[in-house]
């Protein structure tokens, strides 16, 4: 990775910290109303950086938005294969080279498949050619996502 880009990458960082310590209304762009709350966040330390977040949602508001745009978020993130692509680049971007023999695919033609789907959802972006990396403001929705999904699954063996 280049200087440049190391740099970007630590100003996107202390961005997403200093939005983090915003007002929770502001940081959110919802505030709480009579349907109540729901938040996410937390602090995690992944590939060097350090991350804070932390996200309030109105229930009521989140059940007024379009199904289409949501569903395609977690559509593109339910493949076991994409999400692979997501755990790994938490930690920090990775070339296709990379992701090809984590994944332990047998074609790039594959993988550029997933990749694809991620990209459109937004999940993740490329920063230069056969590179690739989580943008700042997916971090912490990828690791909600995880977490939601380990929840439902362990309520299910209870």
């Amino acid at each position: 990775m280049s200087t440049t880009d190391d740099r970007i990458s630590a100003l996107e960082a202390r961005v997403a910290e200093l939005e983090a310590r915003l007002p929770k209304s502001a940081a959110s762009g919802a505030a709480a109303d009579d349907t109540g709350q729901v938040r996410y966040g937390g602090d995690a330390r992944l590939g060097g950086y350090e991350w804070t977040w932390d996200v309030v949602r109105s229930p009521g508001e989140l059940l007024k938005l379009p199904a289409g745009p949501l569903a395609a978020v977690l559509q593109a993130a339910g493949h076991p294969a994409r999400f692979e692509v997501l755990r790994s680049l938490l930690t920090g971007p990775r070339t296709v080279t990379e992701l090809q023999s984590e994944l332990g695919l047998n074609s790039t033609g594959q993988l550029y498949h997933h990749l694809k789907a991620l990209s459109s959802a937004g999940l993740i972006e490329q920063t230069e050619r056969a590179v690739y990396r989580l943008p700042a403001q997916a971090v912490f929705p990828v690791l909600a996502l995880a977490a939601a999904a380990f929840d439902v699954t362990q309520a299910r063996r209870t």
